[in-house]
């Protein structure tokens, strides 16, 4: 279990009966699709909408997540420009930054005691490799920081910069995942936990082989659509220490509760608790044959211990300190990384967020409740709607080009260490991930 979940109590909830007509039918209890609800809820209140869910409300990715409500998009800008105009890059980013506040505006409406604070975020370079790097490109709605600039914000070993954005807030997931379920059941919004809704081909739900009829169909599954070559599950591990005493959150710094990570290709993301813990995240454990879901992975002693010897280089401090928490989650990745919220006639899907979800999963349920609805927003024109990703490769090709990806990733980190350069070999890789 997640240490947010050790920090909040799950709801029960009393939904109507299954077996009636409904107008929305959502399978997935997670961000994606509990958003989705309160968007459709917004716009038109009388609809009669089903959330069902597989084991329990935010049990997958959306209560194991890092606490990242950022602007962050999959896809850098760069990459972006080569098929949308730099306008529609702009409005994608404009709409990104606006989120994490409808996100704040929301938990304070409904009350939710979710530790939510915007105190942005850094990316922060440890060596000249990772330095040069972050200064040779910075994304729209970062700035750059000297070395003396990062060590007023945090201490860091070895820090030589960093880049920073306002553009994100921490906050505990899983209690902001229960506090919006709840609100959606106050608002009259059925959820249905412990219940697998299967799709059929034509795009139909049914729960233990019985159909449930529905005007529409969502599917938000993100990761948990295991199996197929439309998008892969990639780990992503945590840590988090035990509550730190008030000198060393005063050595460490980061006193506005930033979010951060270090400059590295294998990815890194931490925050500081708001009860004076680190809780810290990174990929590198492997992917499972297939593109199963795969409990182990989650769990994934190598890794976890390889977090926590990243955590004490950050902050040598803290060796003298346990991280008694240690969990993990699957993230949804496309072929060519980008997100998508798609629809037909009576069905849509979405996901795709490659860890960014917990505030990029807003903006994608509102657009496809626009959608549903009819209206006709600028969020239903954004890059990531009715978005056509590419499929992975056939299998084994796709075992061998992921695990070998996240394997050459690592050496990445260590050729940029120890030739204080941009990783060439990174800059091959890329041109082969984003194909």
């Amino acid at each position: 279990m997640s240490l947010w979940w050790t920090l909040v109590d799950h709801p029960k909830f009393k939904p109507c009966e299954l077996d009636q007509q409904w107008d929305v039918v959502i399978v997935g209890g997670g961000f994606s699709g509990l958003w989705t609800a309160h968007h459709l809820n917004v716009g038109n209140p009388s609809l009669k909408i089903a959330v069902l869910e597989k084991n329990q409300v935010g049990t997958g990715a959306s209560g194991r997540n890092g606490g990242w409500a950022s602007a962050l998009y999959p896809i850098d800008d760069n990459e972006l420009r080569k098929k949308f105009s730099a306008e529609a890059v702009h409005e994608l980013h404009q709409h990104l930054k606006k989120t994490i506040d409808d996100i704040s505006d929301f938990i304070t409406s409904e009350k939710i005691d979710c530790a939510f604070h915007k105190g942005g975020s850094l990316i922060i370079a440890r060596n000249q490799g990772q330095f040069r790097r972050l200064g040779s490109h910075v994304e729209e709605g970062y700035v750059r920081l000297d070395a003396g600039e990062t060590n007023k914000r945090i201490r860091m070993q070895g820090a030589l910069g960093s880049v920073y954005t306002p553009n994100c807030a921490a906050l505990n997931p899983a209690a902001l995942v229960v506090g919006l379920a709840n609100s959606l059941q106050s608002r009259g919004v059925s959820i249905f936990e412990n219940t697998a809704g299967e799709i059929a081909s034509d795009n139909s739900v049914s729960v233990d082989g019985v159909k449930v009829t529905s005007d529409f169909v969502v599917r938000a599954i993100e990761a948990y659509h295991e199996g197929t070559r439309d998008q892969v599950p990639i780990y992503s591990l945590m840590i988090a220490s035990e509550p730190l005493p008030s000198e060393v959150l005063d050595d460490i710094g980061i006193t506005n509760r930033e979010t951060f990570a270090e400059a590295s290709h294998l990815v890194t993301y931490a925050q500081r608790t708001v009860d004076g813990r680190l809780a810290i995240g990174g990929r590198g454990a492997p992917y499972t044959c297939g593109s199963r879901r795969n409990d182990a992975s989650e769990h994934h002693r190598r890794d976890h211990e390889r977090l926590r010897r990243m955590a004490q280089e950050w902050f040598p401090v803290l060796d003298k300190f346990e991280f008694n928490h240690s969990w993990g989650g699957a993230v949804g990745v496309t072929r060519d990384w980008a997100p998508y919220v798609r629809t037909t006639d009576k069905y849509g899907e979405m996901g795709g967020y490659a860890g960014d979800g917990v505030a990029f999963s807003f903006l994608a349920a509102s657009a496809m409740a626009d959608l549903i609805l009819g209206s006709d927003s600028r969020r239903i024109h954004l890059p990531f709607v009715q978005w056509k990703n590419p499929r992975w490769e056939p299998e084994p090709f796709r075992w061998i080009g992921i695990n070998g990806a996240i394997r050459l990733s690592g050496l990445a980190d260590k050729e940029e260490k120890r030739t204080n350069r941009p990783s060439r070999i990174m800059k091959i890789l890329s041109l082969i991930t984003r194909q």
